[in-house]
Formats: structure tokens, C-alpha cells, sequence
């Protein structure tokens, strides 16, 4: 329960309740909630009020009338005199401070001062475990690893193993990091930084945990206390769709599908970890995942948040009723296309009609659930669907979802627009113009990971590199 002075959520003022203490830098913030129901946001900052008790307390703009909340205004400046100018909590207890409600959250730029945020230019190797195929591992996708790590080790083996500590140490040292790609959008759009960090509220084991991969990463530890935020793998290679550019729907196979010892094995993580993203192929093809998230985890470990990337597909309205207490950080839906027809055309599974309903199912649950950022639509950059990147970046704009978009790796089907100058920047302009349109709507974080995709294109560009992914054939700019 957050407190401010003598003031605390759930306090009694004049007649009106205390709904909510939020303190951040600069000031802090108290919601109240009058008898008749309607919600006052006072402010104690350095913007002047009409209290004479306290000059520093002041309200957001509201339809009430200042008769009907006056004398709580009054009530709240004479009960805060003495605590301006602010004692703002240190970032540690700003997080503690979040309780156990896991939909309180701080970004921690909200909390620290711009220089510590600045680097290191990629965290996941402090906050992130991902599996990727064959046993390989790492703290991100093995495409953008110079030489992935491999083993059949539990995953606290993996988090403290040699591997994962050479990514700390490289990326926490000055200069290009020697176990990354050069051609890794995260790095080139600086798209996972502290700067984006996001803390949540929720049991004392995980805000311990947060601030802890917080104090290892500010320190630049190679192996610290801490154990990861989050766990990425992939459920099974299967998959349902044959899309143009992509192996799985011809090589994968439920075979080699993680079973349930897999998901016990991340037990010992379980307290302080608040995602689990699954991958594939298509993740929800594995019954396993279904059944695990259809089943009681998610009651047990209130702060464990989900991630899919999917197609959609097994996404139905039955199947997401099953899934209601699971908590949906995001849902990355591969469309691939902005039109029915070329949907059909690169992705070759179901119609896009369905997938549409699923979309609007999905939706539908996003509004019930309160949710806004819980959706993104996905496009590869393909020669097929090359002229739909601003349609594309529209549907998302319209069904009020996040974007994504990414480069093609090898050149399936000849796909790849990365051999062919003039595709190259009819993607680039695009790509330009969509950044630019997102940070107009307030979408940095999107518009950076859009940058981090035009730096790729842009640098090969330059060199007059015109090959497939992956390699390293454009230097890192740090």
C-alpha cells in the first residue's frame, strides 16, 4: 500500500477516498474518488494549486466542478504540509513500493537519470534466457550470435554458464561487442535498453529479482545473483503454414515438441521470472503448450505474463476462453500482408477470412482485459508483399495494435529483398516514413525496433551488400 506523508491508498478525506499514490520523479500524484463516483488526480509539484495550505498541490483538468472537490483539495493540502519538497523514493523502493498487484508498473526512466539508463546498448543477456533450436541458447535469437552456445544444460546451468557471461562481459565492455552480429537490429535500433525497462508490481520474490537484474546490469556483472526475467523457446518446430520464406512448415515436426518435464525444469525460476514467451514453428501446434496454458500456473504465479509468436490459427474464441488466466504481455500475430490476397499468396495455411475472426476475437478480449499494448501484427519484408509495408503499418494503426516489421533471413523461395538494390530502398523509404509515423502517435519504442531494421538496410546500402542474411559483413555502430 503506497503512502505519502500521513496520506495512504485507502485513507478517508473529507468525504472522498484515496485511490491511488504514485511518487515519480518530479513530483507525485494522489487519485481520489468523491461520493458520487468521479475521480479527482491531484498533482504536488511544482505547478501552483488554489490551496493555500499548500501551494504546491494542484489538480489535473477535470469536468467537475472545483465546488465539489474543494474542500477534499483542502483537506489533502493540510494533510500534506511538511512533505514538499518531495522525499521521492531511490529506484529500489519505488519498485518495492509497486506491491503485489502485477499491473503496477514504472518505467525505469521514470526513476533513474539519463546516464546510468544509456548503456549498456542491449540488456538481454542480464534479463532474457532464450532456447533456440538443436539445443542452442543464448540471451536472443541465435541469428544474430556469432557463435551460439549449445548444450543440453537446465536452465540455471545455462543462465550461469560461460556462454551467457561472455555476452555480459562483451556487451558491459566499450566498443563493438564481439559475441553479437553486426547486423543486430536490437543493437543498431538500441530498441532493448534500460531506458525501455519496464518494472511491475507483484510478489516480494520478483521485485527483488527485478531489482537485483537491475543492480547487475548497472555494475556490468558477468554473473550476478539475479536469474532472468524471461524465458524464450520454442514449443515445437511444427508448423501448420508453408509460408514462402520460412523452413518449418516443410522441416518441422512434433517430435521434437518440449514436454512437460521441460516446463517443470523452469520451476526454480518460477518466483522471479515474469514472462515466458513461446516460439516455434507454431507454438500453439504443441498440445503440451496448450495444456500448460489452459492449466494452473498462472493462479500460482500471478506476475508470470505470456508471450506468443504465432500465426493465428489455433487462436479461436474456445481456445482463448481456455486460456483466462493467462496474462497476455503480447501476442505477435504473423500476417505477412495487409490484403486477403496476399495473405493467401506468401503465408499458404488458412484463409485470411478466419484469421480475421480469431483477429477480432483476440481483440475483443484485448478491450475486456484492459490490455492495449497485448498486440502486435508482424510482417517479413518480402519481394511479394514489398507494397504493402505502409498498408500494413495502417492495419495496425486501425485495429489499434503495434507493428513489427522484419528483414528476411536466407532467401527462401527467392524472397529476399536483400539481393536486389531497388527493393532494398522501395523497404528503406517505407520503413523511414512508418518510424516517422509512429513517433508522431507517441510509439518510440516501435518506431526504434522499425529503425533498427532501416539501420540494416541502410548500412548494406552504403557498403553495396547485396546477399541474404545472416552475416557480418557491415560494422556495428555503436
Amino acid at each position: 500500500m503506497a503512502r505519502l506523508g500521513a496520506i495512504a491508498e485507502g485513507d478517508t478525506l473529507a468525504g472522498a477516498r484515496v485511490l491511488a499514490i504514485e511518487r515519480r520523479a518530479p513530483d507525485a500524484q494522489i487519485t481520489v474518488g468523491l461520493a458520487d463516483g468521479a475521480q479527482i488526480v491531484f498533482a504536488l509539484g511544482s505547478q501552483r494549486g488554489p490551496f493555500a495550505a499548500l501551494p504546491a498541490l494542484s489538480y489535473r483538468a477535470t469536468r467537475v466542478p472545483f465546488a465539489a472537490f474543494a474542500a477534499v483539495g483542502a483537506a489533502l493540502a493540510g494533510a500534506l504540509v511538511g512533505v514538499w519538497p518531495l522525499a521521492l523514493p531511490s529506484w529500489r523502493e519505488a519498485i518495492d513500493e509497486l506491491g503485489d498487484d502485477p499491473r503496477r508498473a514504472l518505467a525505469l526512466a521514470s526513476l533513474l537519470p539519463s546516464d546510468p539508463l544509456a548503456q549498456p546498448a542491449c540488456i538481454a543477456p542480464w534479463t532474457r534466457l532464450e532456447y533456440g533450436q538443436a539445443d542452442q541458447y543464448g540471451p536472443c535469437c541465435s541469428d544474430f550470435q556469432t557463435a551460439p552456445a549449445r548444450g543440453s544444460l537446465d536452465p540455471m546451468s545455462r543462465w550461469r554458464a560461460p556462454a551467457m557471461r561472455a555476452f555480459r562481459r562483451a556487451l558491459a565492455s566499450p566498443g563493438a561487442p564481439s559475441t553479437c552480429r553486426a547486423t543486430c537490429p536490437r543493437l543498431i535500433g538500441r530498441s532493448d535498453t534500460l531506458a525501455g525497462l519496464v518494472v511491475r508490481g507483484g510478489p516480494p520474490g520478483f521485485r527483488a529479482n527485478q531489482i537485483a537484474v537491475i543492480d547487475a546490469i548497472l555494475a556490468g556483472d558477468d554473473d550476478p545473483p539475479a536469474t532472468p526475467l524471461e524465458v524464450v523457446f520454442p514449443a515445437t518446430s511444427y508448423c501448420n503454414y508453408d509460408c514462402l520464406m520460412c523452413r518449418f512448415g516443410v522441416d518441422g515436426t512434433l517430435a521434437d515438441e518440449l514436454p512437460d518435464r521441460f516446463y517443470d525444469s523452469l520451476a526454480p525460476l518460477l518466483p522471479g521470472l515474469g514472462r515466458l514467451e513461446a516460439l516455434g514453428g507454431e507454438p500453439l501446434a504443441s498440445p503440451v503448450l496448450r495444456g500448460v496454458l489452459a492449466g494452473p500456473l498462472w493462479r500460482a504465479h500471478p506476475q508470470l505474463e505470456v508471450a506468443l509468436t504465432t500465426n493465428g490459427s489455433y487462436l479461436t474464441p474456445r481456445e482463448l476462453d481456455r486460456y483466462r488466466d493467462v496474462h497476455f504481455a503480447h501476442v505477435t500475430i504473423s500476417l505477412n500482408a495487409a490484403s486477403a490476397e496476399i495473405y493467401a499468396k506468401i503465408n499458404r495455411g488458412r484463409p485470411w477470412a478466419r484469421i480475421r475472426d480469431h483477429l477480432d476475437a483476440l481483440l475483443a478480449r484485448r478491450r475486456v482485459v484492459g490490455n492495449p499494448a497485448s498486440v502486435t501484427y508482424s510482417l517479413v519484408i518480402l519481394r511479394d508483399n514489398l507494397h504493402e509495408l505502409r498498408a500494413f503499418a495502417e492495419l495496425a494503426e486501425a485495429d489499434d495494435v503495434a507493428v513489427r516489421f522484419m528483414l528476411p533471413m536466407l532467401d527462401r523461395n527467392q524472397q529476399s529483398i536483400l539481393t536486389d538494390e531497388p527493393s532494398m530502398r522501395a523497404a528503406a523509404d517505407a520503413l523511414g516514413s512508418i518510424a516517422a509515423r509512429l513517433r508522431v502517435r507517441g510509439k518510440p519504442t516501435e518506431a526504434a525496433r522499425v529503425d533498427g531494421e532501416l539501420g540494416v538496410l541502410t548500412a548494406r546500402l552504403e557498403r553495396r551488400i547485396f546477399r541474404p542474411l545472416p552475416d557480418d559483413l557491415v560494422p556495428l555502430r555503436r
